[in-house]
């Protein structure tokens, strides 16, 4: 085993994650001892991560969840899963995940970075008051001589999808304009104003054909095209806030973490 390791522990330092990742499944595949077992579990892990392959991770832990490993072990497994679900995204699976941990590891108290998961979790599903709960329990249970800035003071202001459909259906470029982004909004008002009046000349002038095939047309297909950018872009609007305000508070507690 011990030159399997070795190989699939050199072949992960050099970047070939795949093919280190096959060195530690053949390590599971041949032996039955718990220790090696763990060392193939935790490289693997790795590998799947460093590929991107969260889901492949997070399914992969879920396997091993039940197998009569010493508590710690099912603790440092039980928080890669975690860890890998809240890098697939799957923020609602996370805080199912940590409210597992009492029933699973009863008696132990969850990681540090479990409840950091939960807390970054909560705050991607918006659910800013849950999140500022546990934060500021986090913060506590951590007793510092001098308590840092508390983040949730400032949490951000999100701007609402359904307004900016609205907006964009009503008044051409307010959707844009509510999303922060003027040149564009601009840019469709002129088309779409350019749209209505070539459709009004061509009709005066009895090109009715022109008027509806092109000025219309022009019109209807950035008038609803609007409407879709106005929801992309206020969905990215939101999405750098959030971004903005986890890498914040992530920070803030790894910090407290090494405090």
């Amino acid at each position: 085993m011990q030159d399997i390791r070795v190989q699939a522990d050199s072949l992960y330092k050099a970047g070939r994650y795949f093919d280190a990742s096959i060195g530690y499944e053949r390590i599971l595949f041949e032996s039955n001892d718990p220790s090696w077992q763990l060392i193939a579990i935790y490289g693997k892990t790795r590998c799947l991560k460093q590929e991107g392959l969260y889901d492949q991770g997070m399914t992969f832990l879920e396997n091993w969840q039940a197998y009569p490993f010493p508590d710690s072990s099912q603790a440092e497994i039980h928080y890669q899963q975690a860890l890998c679900t809240y890098l697939g995204h799957h923020f609602e699976n996370v805080l199912s995940l940590v409210d597992r941990w009492s029933y699973e590891h009863g008696g132990r108290q969850p990681t540090p970075m479990l409840v950091v998961l939960k807390i970054l979790a909560l705050n991607e599903l918006g659910r800013w008051k849950e999140a500022s709960d546990a934060y500021h329990t986090f913060v506590a249970q951590r007793g510092l001589a001098v308590m840092p800035s508390d983040l949730y003071q400032h949490v951000p202001h999100l701007k609402s999808v359904e307004k900016a459909q609205w907006l964009s259906q009503f008044i051409p470029g307010a959707g844009q304009f509510y999303a922060g982004r003027p040149g564009e909004a601009i840019f469709s008002i002129l088309v779409q104003t350019a749209g209505i009046w070539f459709a009004v000349v061509s009709f005066e002038q009895h090109y009715y054909v022109s008027a509806w095939l092109i000025g219309a047309a022009l019109f209807g297909a950035f008038h609803m095209g609007g409407v879709r950018r106005a929801e992309v872009l206020v969905r990215q609007y939101n999405r750098k806030k959030m971004l903005a305000f986890n890498e914040a508070v992530r920070e803030q507690l790894l910090t407290l973490l090494q405090q």
